[in-house]
């Protein structure tokens, strides 16, 4: 089994209208912002419960944040 603390490299491809949603999410953040891989990796901890969710998910549609 892989490091827990130090996590997998996992490639993925991510479609135009989902990748605009994450950058949209990022943009909200404050500075530092996340990187597009911290991004993905903290929206599906969150979304999996894996971890306290800080914030909430966008739409991969509109880009609009859903709970």
């Amino acid at each position: 089994m892989e490091d827990e603390k130090d996590g997998v490299v996992l490639e993925v491809r991510i479609a135009g209208p989902v990748l605009k949603a994450v950058d949209a999410w990022i943009a909200r953040h404050d500075d530092p912002k996340p990187s597009r891989a911290e991004a993905v990796a903290r929206l599906v901890a969150g979304r999996l419960g894996a971890q306290a969710p800080s914030t909430v998910l966008p739409n991969i549609v509109t880009g609009r944040d859903i709970v």
